[in-house]
């Protein structure tokens, strides 16, 4: 909260220097996910999980050396984003372009769930259902340019676009229960496991700061000649969809 009224108190505080202008203040929330790019998030996921599920199997029978590894994962995703923003429109009030700068809180989760098979070269195997999640809730500092179409109209459509960076934040964890087989008894035992990390612990994931890239499209609308609402949707590192008002002065 205190980052907020030290943004506004600056923006404020410049507002002299850009007299001419028009200023927004901006508060949204949306829905947040990732499954128009499952693909190519999917890869990446699988490979931390099939790593720590693999590792920690070997750990459990270090006696044992690995034959065949498979495995088969359903993907899933899903979050919010809410934030606020301070825009500034240097033509003023039918200007079209403008500038703005927000903090964003985003939580994106991304989950797998589905069957581990491992064989060993002594015949032993396991079978386990395996799930893993990624719960990220990064604290975002973003700069987003924007271009309003016919802002004369009372509501009219924008697009926009921008970038930002935010600090690696979050949480992984996964599970695993099944069953192990050992050949030299021909027994099966029941099996279970589970492990939760710090994100930052892990050491395949080469970055350590989350680049934000936007880019949307909306509708704005006025109530009043200073309150203003808008809906849009586009990509935020994923797709987002998402709604707010703004204050113009």
């Amino acid at each position: 909260m205190k980052r907020l009224v030290y943004i506004s108190i600056f923006f404020l505080f410049l507002s002299p220097v850009f007299s001419q202008g028009k200023w927004e203040f901006n508060l949204h929330y949306g829905n947040w996910n990732v499954n128009f790019a499952k693909k190519a998030v999917e890869s990446a996921i699988e490979d931390s999980v099939d790593r720590e599920i693999k590792d920690s199997i070997l750990e459990d029978h270090p006696e044992l050396t690995e034959l065949n590894y498979q495995r088969d994962f359903n993907f899933g995703s899903s979050g919010f984003n809410g934030g606020f923003e301070i825009r500034y429109y240097p033509g003023g009030e039918e200007g079209s372009f403008s500038i703005g700068f927000s903090l964003e809180k985003t939580k994106m989760k991304l989950s797998l769930d589905g069957m581990v098979n491992m064989d060993f070269t002594n015949g032993s195997y396991v079978d386990y259902k395996a799930s893993g999640e990624f719960l990220m809730e990064p604290l975002s500092y973003n700069l987003s340019f924007r271009w309003d179409i016919k802002p004369s109209w009372a509501i009219h459509p924008y697009i926009g676009f921008g970038f930002g960076i935010a600090p690696l934040k979050g949480n992984f964890s996964f599970n695993t229960d099944g069953t192990f087989f050992d050949s030299t008894t021909g027994k099966l035992e029941r099996e279970t496991n589970s492990e939760a990390k710090n994100l930052e612990d892990l050491e395949e994931l080469p970055i350590r700061i989350i680049p934000i890239i936007q880019f949307n499209f909306g509708i704005k609308g006025r109530i009043t000649d200073y309150i203003y609402f808008h809906v849009d949707g586009g990509m935020w590192n994923g797709l987002l969809i998402r709604g707010g008002i703004s204050l113009r002065i």
